[in-house]
C-alpha cells in the first residue's frame, strides 16, 4: 500500500471535451507521421494542467476541495482555442510534444486563482511561469536530430483550430499502472 500511495500524485486541470479530443485525435495520425515520439498520450488524458500538488496527503487535498467548493463561484465559463504545436526539452531530442493554447486572459486568471488556493491548503507549488499546454506525446524516437522549423510547417492546427468551452475543472489523481492514467477525482464547475 506504501508504494502505491508514493507512486501516485495529484494535479488540478482542464480535462478536453469528448469533441475536442476527437478532433484532436482525428489529425494525430498527421502528427505521428511528421514527428515520431515514443510515447503518445491516451486520448482520455489530454488536459490543461493549472497546479500539480504531487504526493499530496487526504486531509491537505481535502482542505484544498473544502476552498475549492466555496471558492470561484462567479468565474465565467470561456472558450479556449488550439492554435499550435510546441516541445519542450532539448532541442535536438526533445522530451515533450505538445499543443498548445490561445493566450485568454480568463485562462491566466482562473491558473492564478487556483494557484493561490492550493498555497491556501498548504501546498509547495513549482516557482515556473505558466505555460498552458496539452501533452500529446513523450520523447523523441526519430532517427534525426528534432528540427524545430517543421512543427508551424507539420502542424495541422495552423488552419484549423480546434475550440473548446472550459466550464469546469478537476482534481485528478494518477494511476502509473493503467491506461487511461488519470482519474478526476473532484470537479469544480465554473
Amino acid at each position: 500500500m506504501l508504494l502505491m500511495t508514493m507512486n501516485t500524485h495529484y494535479f488540478l486541470a482542464i480535462g478536453l471535451p469528448e469533441a475536442a479530443r476527437q478532433q484532436i485525435e482525428d489529425k494525430k495520425a498527421m502528427l505521428q507521421a511528421a514527428f515520431p515520439f515514443k510515447k503518445w498520450v491516451h486520448p482520455q488524458d489530454y488536459h490543461l494542467t493549472l497546479a500539480f500538488l504531487g504526493n499530496a496527503p487526504e486531509e491537505q487535498r481535502s482542505e484544498l476541495t473544502e476552498i475549492l467548493d466555496n471558492a470561484l463561484n462567479n468565474t465565467e465559463k470561456f472558450t479556449l482555442n488550439i492554435d499550435k504545436v510546441g516541445v519542450f526539452g532539448n532541442e535536438a531530442s526533445p522530451r515533450i510534444f505538445w499543443l498548445g493554447v490561445d493566450e485568454n486572459p480568463s485562462l491566466f486568471k482562473l491558473q492564478e486563482n487556483v494557484y493561490a488556493y492550493c498555497k491556501q491548503a498548504g501546498f509547495t507549488l513549482e516557482k515556473r511561469p505558466f505555460h498552458p499546454h496539452i501533452t500529446l506525446a513523450r520523447k523523441w524516437a526519430g532517427q534525426e536530430s528534432f528540427q524545430a522549423d517543421r512543427l508551424a510547417l507539420e502542424s495541422p492546427f495552423v488552419e484549423e483550430m480546434v475550440s473548446f468551452d472550459v466550464s469546469q475543472f478537476s482534481l485528478f489523481q494518477t494511476h502509473l499502472d493503467k491506461e487511461p492514467k488519470y482519474e478526476a477525482i473532484y470537479t469544480k464547475k465554473l
